[in-house]
């Protein structure tokens, strides 16, 4: 179907999910609770219809996704939000490599309409990155994170940014991207003869909760698979569809684990090995003051987005709550984290781009971890258990 694959792969898991007998599916029910005793994980509180219920479990697999969500401009559905890594982190568990989002390129910046996600594939196909004179601007087939930069650019430029297939064949075209030319149609665009004006949006997190290759995390009972885990095979700058490989393996390994450990003796929870930060902790030189954005999407926009620098990632951080306070939500939680995480790596590093550091600085060659009541600290690559 063109751009369609992950539409396919999640029919084809829920439709199996449906048919299995050993499974009960709550629909329209969310996590609002990660249920600890004694450090271990042993169940849920879920919420559905203003009632609360609590679950026991032997192990809980967090399959929450990521939280792109939180930004305005995002090709994420709004639930997308990070509230099963903020709950993760509220329980004790490490997460890692926040600061690294991926921004999509080419989303749709029609104004009154969603920033719908332009695949990849059209790009993959032939299509090209122009301005409103269809002047290329920048070779459309280079990572995701260059791309984006000069889509971005070229965005705030008068005349705007482009996508355009009206060099290929219109007819090849819409057999070959039946779903994206429907949708578009609906808004009156012709995938294959307008300029469908472009700009980037907030898509993926390579971080969350830190796992194993077994998807277990450090506290025991709690295990994570998907966007919602930082298993770092993603680096700092995820490939196109390596996402949807990462939640048929991991998820697949995360399950046989919770089997496995559930059979153990104990199931000690692990340690990831740590180190000094490479820099000091250092959030701001003085108090900052908020600019006027008042919604968390408008903060994360403007100064957590595809180009940061400390002084605008400075107000991200006096604009948003605390992450240590107890009455924070969970998902606000984890956006005050990621723009300290921004904050503290004074590098660029995949998606990650700073302009006040813009180069990579071989001492960040590793991961930054959260855990609550802790500091910051630092996992160096190479150094993992």
């Amino acid at each position: 179907g063109g751009g369609a694959t992950g539409l396919l792969l999640m029919r084809f898991l829920a439709e199996r999910a449906r048919r299995a007998r050993n499974l009960r599916i709550l629909e329209r029910t969310q996590l609002s609770e990660l249920t600890v005793e004694d450090g271990r994980v042993v169940g849920a509180v879920l919420a559905s219809d203003g009632q609360s219920r609590a679950a026991e479990a032997g192990a809980v697999i967090l399959a929450t996704g990521g939280a792109a969500g939180l930004w305005g401009r995002t090709t994420n559905p709004p639930e997308n939000r990070g509230t099963g890594i903020g709950l993760a982190w509220l329980a004790g568990a490490t997460l890692a490599d926040l600061e690294m989002v991926q921004f999509h390129p080419t989303a749709l910046a029609l104004p009154g309409r969603p920033a719908f996600l332009l695949s990849e594939a059209l790009r993959g196909e032939g299509a090209r990155l122009v301005d409103a004179a269809e002047r290329p601007f920048v070779d459309p087939l280079q990572p995701r994170d260059l791309v984006a930069r000069a889509v971005a650019e070229q965005a705030a430029r008068p005349g705007g940014a482009f996508l355009s297939l009206r060099h290929l064949d219109p007819g090849h075209v819409r057999r070959r991207f039946p779903a994206l030319a429907r949708q578009l149609a609906e808004w009156g665009l012709d995938l294959a003869r307008d300029l469908l004006p472009v700009a980037p949006a907030a898509h993926y997190l390579m971080g969350g909760v830190r796992t194993d290759p077994e998807g277990r995390t450090d506290v025991a009972g709690l295990y994570a698979a998907g966007e919602a885990a930082c298993t770092g095979v993603q680096g700092a700058n995820r490939l196109a569809s390596n996402s949807l490989l990462e939640c048929l393996v991991f998820g697949r390994r995360a399950a046989a684990a919770a089997l496995r450990d559930r059979r153990a003796p104990a199931d000690a929870p692990r340690a990831w090995p740590c180190a000094a930060l490479p820099s000091t902790w250092s959030e701001w030189n003085g108090p900052a003051r908020a600019g006027p954005a008042s919604t968390v999407g408008e903060v994360l926009d403007r100064w957590a987005g595809v180009v940061r620098d400390a002084d605008g990632l400075a107000l991200a951080i006096a604009a948003l709550p605390d992450p240590d306070d107890p009455v924070t939500p969970p998902d606000l939680r984890v956006a005050a984290l990621v723009v300290r995480a921004a904050v503290l790596r004074t590098e660029s590093r995949g998606a990650h781009w700073r302009r006040d550091f813009p180069a990579s600085d071989p001492r960040w060659r590793g991961r930054i971890l959260w855990r609550r009541g802790s500091p910051p600290a630092f996992e160096p690559i190479g150094a993992r258990a």
